[in-house]
């Protein structure tokens, strides 16, 4: 059924195509070679057919993400993790922004992270992840839920297998983190959904130290949460 459609599609553009190619050459007296139109309607044609091909994967993406995060629904004492990092070429640095955050979306802790040193997306994007559950274990919380917009990395952790070899030894200390833990998993979310800890990443490249706060947040912070907690429905998904 779907090739009987495709084979009609294709036909409909080579008729739409003869039929610019009729008018310009009444109109403007321009000529094209019959084969020129016919190659130029399957050109255009296929490029239309991968276009529609990649939007659908996106929106099955996104759905399996959204009924993911569906299933991960927490219950109130489980504190909910964001994660992302931010590279500086010209500076040659790294950032690394850590959200927690109840059930709520009220923040409990930041923290942000600076390193001198060229770094690599998917190497800085586990370290953020790692960064995090040293910090909910440091905290004494027990069910995390930990979200992060590198869909690569969070599909290693959850596969616990067929790591990079360049952030192997990471996700080998992620997974031996988790173990202390009587809850923790890993969601993948999209950019829209993690602006905090991404804004604080890009906040921790210009840093001298790293910086942690607790109860106490700069007002920039919590407005950005409070935007968050706006948009996003239930907030810790």
């Amino acid at each position: 059924m779907e090739q009987g459609q495709a084979r009609v599609n294709l036909t409909i553009n080579i008729f739409w195509h003869i039929w610019k190619a009729r008018n310009k050459r009444i109109f403007d007296s321009a000529h094209q070679e019959p084969h020129n139109t016919a190659q130029k309607a399957q050109e255009e044609w296929l490029e239309f057919e991968q276009e529609r091909e990649s939007e659908q994967e996106s929106r099955a993406t996104q759905n399996r993400s959204g009924q993911q995060a569906r299933n991960e629904q927490p219950r109130e004492d489980v504190v909910c993790l964001y994660t992302d990092a931010a590279i500086s070429a010209k500076m040659i640095r790294t950032g690394k922004g850590i959200i927690a955050r109840n059930w709520k979306g009220i923040i409990l802790r930041a923290k942000g992270n600076v390193h001198q040193r060229k770094g690599t997306a998917s190497m800085e994007e586990a370290l953020a992840i790692r960064n995090a559950l040293l910090m909910a274990k440091q905290a004494g919380w027990k069910k995390i839920i930990v979200h992060s917009d590198c869909k690569s990395v969070v599909e290693q952790i959850n596969r616990c297998s067929e790591y990079e070899y360049n952030i192997a030894t990471i996700l080998e200390d992620v997974q031996e983190l988790r173990k202390g833990f009587d809850r923790c998993s890993f969601l993948f979310i999209s950019r829209t959904a993690n602006v905090i800890s991404h804004a604080l990443a890009h906040f921790a490249v210009k840093l001298v130290h790293n910086i942690e706060w607790e109860n106490d947040f700069p007002i920039w912070l919590i407005e950005l949460g409070m935007k968050e907690m706006r948009v996003v429905s239930p907030f810790c998904n």
